[in-house]
C-alpha cells in the first residue's frame, strides 16, 4: 500500500515534466543569428526563447520553428512549406552561434540566394 502512494506521488511530480517534454538540465536559449552576403553587409540578432525574446523581429516564430526541428538548424527545411525561388545566384551565409536549451550551438551554412535561405530556414533567418 505504501508503494501505491509512493509510485503515486512520484508520478505527480514527474508527470507535468513528461506532458510538457522539459527534460533540460538548463533552458537557456540565447542564439546570435547573422545573415552576410560574400564581402557586404551582416545583419545580426538575438534571438531569445523560453520565453522568446531578444531582438530577433520574429521571436515567437523563429523559437517555434527551433522547437519542431529541436535545435537542429540543418532539419529546418524540412519543417517549412514549398517554396519557389529564382535560379539566381546571389549566395548569403547563414550563421548561428550561442545555446540551445542550454547546448552549444555553432552553425553556418551558405545558401545560393535571400529566397532558398528563406525557403529552407522559415521564421529563423527572417530579420
Amino acid at each position: 500500500m505504501n508503494l501505491t502512494r509512493i509510485g503515486g506521488a512520484l508520478l505527480a511530480i514527474a508527470l507535468p515534466f513528461m506532458v510538457t517534454g522539459v527534460a533540460h538540465a538548463s533552458d537557456d536559449t540565447s542564439l546570435t543569428l547573422s545573415v552576410s552576403v560574400p564581402e557586404g553587409e551582416t545583419q545580426e540578432v538575438v534571438l531569445e526563447c523560453d520565453p522568446p525574446g531578444g531582438t530577433h523581429p520574429k521571436a515567437m516564430f523563429a523559437c517555434v520553428e527551433l522547437l519542431r526541428s529541436d535545435g537542429d538548424f540543418d532539419a529546418l527545411a524540412d519543417h517549412q512549406f514549398p517554396m519557389s525561388c529564382t535560379l539566381e545566384y546571389r549566395p548569403v551565409v547563414a550563421a548561428a552561434t550561442g545555446t540551445w536549451h542550454g547546448e552549444p550551438v555553432e552553425w553556418t551554412r551558405e545558401y545560393s540566394n535571400p529566397c532558398m535561405l528563406s525557403s529552407e530556414t522559415g521564421a529563423v533567418f527572417r530579420f
